[in-house]
């Protein structure tokens, strides 16, 4: 074993992973509202089945991934792999600035991401968009003595850096920007006025919401702030940069206290108590709740508290799956039986069932789940990028 190979790296890495296939195996029958069909098509290995809109013909769901195959990961894993790819480029380091730009460059206007646009995640988009446009109005409005062209240009300068920089960074690049073509010291004043007005854009943005979403970019962050001081801080960070809500926050920062103990103990039980430390008296009746409950089923007492997105509904479903499986496998089937959103639940419980129990083992991820990630190699790749730099 290496340096970097601890116990605690190896559940990092199984955490993130975890989370990642736990995602796409249940892509087949996301939003399949109907427990009876499910089970119906798939009576043993419901998980990586192909998209297929005559599942969804004549019952309750939402037939949502027309364009996605086996293996490819939903909103909701794509998510994930943003804030993975945010971490890489960042040696490991969150930063809310770079973490937006990464959202919007996947799943914005001329983004990576092909498929379907959940309601959180287009109210941000639209309003990070109406942000930006009121900050250039705001820029453009400072008076100037020069044309119109030559403003145009002063706005191009600062876009083009923005989109890689930020603070003191982003205005020496903007300045050499403007030096480069016009070494003026009266248009690289204004051009840095206008600068001042393009960064007052820089608070939340996210939707007013409640939903699942708000979970997806946990794994690799708590992954790589494991045991930090900031590891809530720059929770509450991400989560609002997409679900810019209070109740968002209590869910999220209750899921990384279990994702954390996860990766420090290797034990579910451990993680779901850590759950129960929940601060804000938001997420502990819930907890209590789903473990009351553990003489039924996860798709059982699903049926009974909700199959929707709401945290309120599939964080205690999500928890069920977690304390009644003795397996990674058992876990995520279950999951994918309850119905609805079984893709916003699995993060999290892959997240926890992956760290618990490991890759190839008997209780573990199973190897042949992990071959099927159409992304298997990105996914590797920013994983061992994000813990080589956090070690």
């Amino acid at each position: 074993m290496s340096s970097q190979e601890t116990p605690i790296t190896i559940r990092k890495h199984n955490a993130i992973l975890g989370a990642a296939v736990a995602d796409a195996a249940s892509l087949g029958f996301h939003w399949l509202y109907d427990q009876e069909r499910i089970r119906t098509l798939a009576p043993c290995t419901p998980e990586f089945r192909q998209p297929t809109a005559a599942d969804y013909a004549d019952t309750a769901g939402y037939f949502a991934h027309a364009n996605k195959s086996c293996g490819n990961f939903s909103q909701y894993g794509e998510q994930h792999l943003t804030m993975m790819r945010a971490l890489s480029q960042g040696n490991g380091i969150y930063d809310k600035s770079n973490y937006e730009t990464a959202f919007v460059e996947c799943f914005g206007y001329g983004g990576s991401y092909a498929g379907y646009i959940d309601h959180p995640t287009r109210d941000t988009l639209n309003n990070i968009v109406i942000a930006e446009n009121s900050a250039l109005d705001r820029a453009m409005s400072i008076p100037f003595t020069g044309n119109k062209e030559l403003k145009r240009k002063l706005v191009t300068k600062i876009l083009g850096n923005a989109k890689q920089f930020s603070g003191d960074a982003l205005k020496k690049k903007v300045e050499a920007a403007v030096r480069l073509t016009d070494d003026d010291d009266e248009l690289v004043e204004h051009a840095l006025q206008m600068l001042n007005e393009w960064e007052s854009v820089n608070g939340y943005h996210g939707a007013d919401d409640t939903q699942l979403p708000a979970l997806s970019k946990l794994p690799s962050l708590v992954s790589a702030y494991t045991q930090q001081e900031n590891l809530q801080m720059v929770v509450e960070s991400a989560i609002r940069v997409t679900n810019n809500n209070s109740k968002a926050v209590a869910f999220g920062q209750a899921s990384t206290m279990m994702i954390e103990a996860a990766i420090l103990t290797g034990k579910p039980g451990e993680a779901i108590d850590a759950a129960m430390k929940d601060p804000t008296g938001l997420v502990k009746p819930l907890v209590e709740q789903a473990l009351s409950s553990l003489s039924r089923t996860t798709p059982d007492v699903t049926a009974e508290w909700g199959m929707a997105c709401r945290l309120s509904i599939g964080f205690p479903s999500a928890i069920h799956s977690i304390a009644r499986s003795g397996s990674f496998t058992e876990a995520i089937r279950q999951n994918i039986y309850a119905g609805g959103d079984s893709c916003g639940r699995s993060i999290l419980i892959g997240a926890v069932m992956g760290a618990c129990f490991g890759v190839g083992t008997d209780k573990g991820i199973p190897e042949e789940w992990v071959s099927k990630l159409s992304q298997q190699q990105e996914v590797q790749q920013h994983i061992d990028s994000l813990l080589a730099a956090k070690g």
